[in-house]
């Protein structure tokens, strides 16, 4: 492995620290290197606070000399914003090398901040470990350049692919259960359908705490968002409307916002199958500028997704366990449609008993 690809991983590992608050900005990190050794780290942690490049220069201790070169998993910011401009800091620090991952799609940003570090002497590289550092900003990425997020949809099943079977007991196991929690800590919104909230009655919040998940800081919990067609839910009645996180009800009936109980009522079209799903998602990216949607679908839900061709990612939890035909399917799909579709299997991990299987749409 060349020294700029290692550097370039040690920048993109720190911006992963972001991943459970930096949304809706874009999760980045930052090294600084004198002579092969790295000498200072940073990365973004919250929309408002110091983008990464300043962390990692607040945090050089050493006198800025030829011999340093920055790392960044994402081009520099070359606007105001909530912060000031990243490029205008690098300029004025002295650093006469630049190497980036990968340009911001953000058309603000792409290709004008590598643009004036060259004009100000900067020695700038561009494409180092760009497919990885994609990989972590994927929902910003699409949010920005298809104004949709990047939509997962996660269940846990039985081996005959069933998701419900007796009352007030779990198909996955504990594991599973505590990787969903990172899985929702890591998110920007969870939508599910209202028959999940009556049969549920989930909380649908991060039951993980910061020591749990690795992370100095607080966690957010994710927007909360179901769709309730006819309004048929009443807000005191189902733990999904307790606390003070943002809640969002998608209907066909009327737009509204509670402000005691902090949650939005959208309206939207009907088609054939419920509710406008692609309409619900384009308002998710460009009026809650949500990068990542994790949908815990009922069998109902997960067809339409798949028949509209709306997912990016499926997560299975399948568990060692035969539920029989009193279980609940995991879809409705009609095999004579898909004609065997291929996805793409992304990963398999085991988690005790459980397995868990990540595909690409």
């Amino acid at each position: 492995m060349s020294s700029k690809k290692f550097f370039m991983r040690e920048a993109i590992e720190i911006a992963k620290k972001g991943i459970y608050t930096a949304s809706p900005n874009p999760s980045v990190g930052c090294v600084i290197t004198e002579k092969e050794k790295i000498i200072a780290r940073g990365f973004h942690k919250k929309p408002g606070s110091g983008h990464a490049e300043i962390n990692a220069l607040r945090n050089l201790k050493n006198k800025i000399n030829k011999n340093m070169t920055m790392y960044i998993s994402l081009e520099p910011c070359c606007h105001q914003g909530r912060t000031g401009p990243c490029t205008e800091a690098i300029i004025e620090s002295g650093i006469k090398k630049v190497i980036i991952a990968m340009l911001d799609p953000n058309p603000i940003v792409k290709g004008k901040g590598v643009k004036l570090l060259k004009k100000n002497g900067i020695n700038v590289e561009v494409g180092v470990c760009k497919d990885e550092a994609k990989l972590i900003n994927k929902g910003y990425i699409k949010r920005i350049e298809k104004k949709l997020p990047y939509v997962t949809a996660k269940q846990a099943v039985s081996a005959d692919f069933r998701i419900s079977g007796n009352k007030n007991s779990w198909i996955s196991n504990s594991l599973s259960r505590k990787d969903v929690q990172k899985l929702r800590a890591s998110t920007c919104a969870i939508l599910v359908g209202s028959n999940t909230v009556k049969k549920d009655n989930p909380y649908l919040t991060v039951r993980l705490n910061s020591k749990e998940l690795s992370f100095n800081g607080k966690i957010n919990n994710p927007i909360r968002i179901v769709l309730d067609t006819n309004l048929e839910l009443d807000i005191r009645k189902y733990n999904f409307f307790k606390g003070p996180d943002k809640k969002i009800i998608f209907n066909s009936l009327s737009s509204s916002t509670n402000e005691k109980k902090n949650i939005d009522y959208i309206k939207v079209k009907k088609d054939k199958n419920g509710l406008n799903l692609n309409s619900i998602f384009k308002i998710l990216a460009l009026k809650y500028e949500i990068n990542n949607l994790l949908i815990e679908p009922g069998s109902l839900l997960l067809t339409s997704l798949i028949k509209k061709n709306l997912l990016d990612e499926f997560i299975i939890y399948k568990a060692p366990i035969i539920i029989g035909d009193k279980g609940l399917k995991s879809h409705n799909l009609n095999d004579k449609l898909y004609n065997n579709k291929v996805i793409q299997l992304e990963s398999v991990k085991i988690f005790g008993n459980d397995v868990r299987i990540k595909y690409k749409f």
